[in-house]
């Protein structure tokens, strides 16, 4: 349905996610101390840290990586010195979590404490999380209310025609689980939420075999404005192919975790 209040969202989201204010650099190329390795493992922890808070979405911390690649592309003090020590760079991540969870998550107030000594299980104080909490506002400029993928994923499929409900919300479903996959890569660090979102989709519709009308696809194309054959989205749907057939045994994961992993233990993983 082509609701126009639906497309002027989609375009403001669009102007908002193009801002120098939301953009992420390659961060990783200026540091030889941290490495995507390092970054995927801080994201999976994420993962089930949220996983562990009952009743919270996966979707908040698809939030909180992206406010920490936001912040390491800051080239703010803060930033460098935490994409050039191992420790801090772990800080930055529990307390972009933090951060995700207060605005996302409804959580209006999460001890330091709390966080310190069973989130983190003691591997930070509150005073340091205090810190960085502070650190990584300002070099936001306190801008948290930038689009994700999971947004403009629901905003597409809202003005996507001829499709009907069950098919939307199967497509809806696996292309969120996709994203999720999507965001702990490095390579997707670049590239727009709404890229994303519309390679997801369409590399959804794909791997589902739906038989939709064209003009569907042509339209969802149209809004989004992603050509799917230029360079610099090629290679991000070559990644979404690879990654759709991760996206079922994803799916199929149990939705609690039973356990919250420090960050000091998966870094030593590595």
């Amino acid at each position: 349905m082509n609701d126009p209040l639906v497309l002027s969202q989609i375009f403001v989201m669009q102007i908002q996610e193009r801002s120098a204010s939301y953009k992420c650099s390659d961060y990783l190329s200026r540091t030889h101390v941290i490495g995507p390795s390092h970054r995927h493992a801080l994201c999976q922890w994420g993962y089930e840290t949220i996983a562990a808070c009952n009743g919270v979405s996966r979707s908040t911390a698809v939030a909180a990586i992206t406010y920490f690649d936001r912040f390491l592309s800051s080239n703010t003090p803060a930033a460098e010195r935490a994409l050039n020590d191992v420790v801090e760079c772990q800080l930055a991540f529990v307390t972009s979590l933090v951060i995700a969870l207060k605005i996302h998550a409804g959580f209006k107030k999460v001890e330091s404490d709390f966080v310190s000594g069973v989130i983190t299980r003691n591997a930070y104080g509150a005073d340091e999380i205090n810190s960085m909490e502070l650190e990584i506002l300002s070099s936001l400029s306190w801008k948290f209310n930038g689009p994700t993928p999971y947004d403009f994923i629901d905003y597409f499929l809202e003005v996507m025609p001829d499709v009907n409900g069950t098919c939307l919300e199967g497509i809806r479903s696996l292309s969120k689980t996709l994203v999720e996959l999507a965001v702990t890569r490095y390579d997707t660090v670049m590239h727009l939420p709404s890229e994303i979102a519309f390679a997801s989709i369409f590399c959804c519709i794909h791997h589902l075999e739906l038989a939709l009308p064209a003009d569907s696809l042509r339209f969802l194309q149209t809004i989004s404005g992603v050509e799917v054959r230029e360079g610099h989205t090629r290679s991000l749907f070559q990644t979404m192919v690879h990654l759709v057939s991760e996206c079922r045994v994803a799916s199929e994961t149990p939705p609690l975790v039973s356990r919250v992993c420090s960050p000091p233990s998966i870094m030593e993983d590595i």
